[in-house]
């Protein structure tokens, strides 16, 4: 199991909307297609960052080959997502073995 801290930095103006349209577009798209999203936050620097967790690699790489490959996705919700976004980071967390996330 590993889990996966993704930071969505927000363009000037527009942490707002990325926030809803996070909510609303891209995590139930990516919760539909297999992924489980532990949380979504805002941070102090106007990024939203969630907490996605996958059982290994290849789940993770089935899983977002899913969501690119899906027409809502490369039609509506990836271009609606990139002109809000100054960039984005993603981290890879692996829990210790006293962790509560094993």
């Amino acid at each position: 199991m590993h889990y996966e801290m993704r930071r969505e930095q927000a363009r000037p103006g527009c942490l707002d909307d990325l926030v809803a349209r996070m909510d609303e577009l891209v995590v139930p798209l990516h919760r539909e297609k297999g992924m489980t999203v532990v949380g979504t936050f805002v941070d102090a620097e106007d990024g939203f960052v969630w907490l996605r967790r996958f059982a290994d690699d290849a789940e993770r790489e089935a899983v977002v080959d899913a969501v690119h490959r899906d027409p809502r996705w490369r039609d509506g919700v990836g271009p609606a997502i990139r002109e809000l976004l100054a960039g984005s980071t993603t981290t890879t967390l692996l829990p210790t073995t006293r962790s509560d996330l094993r």
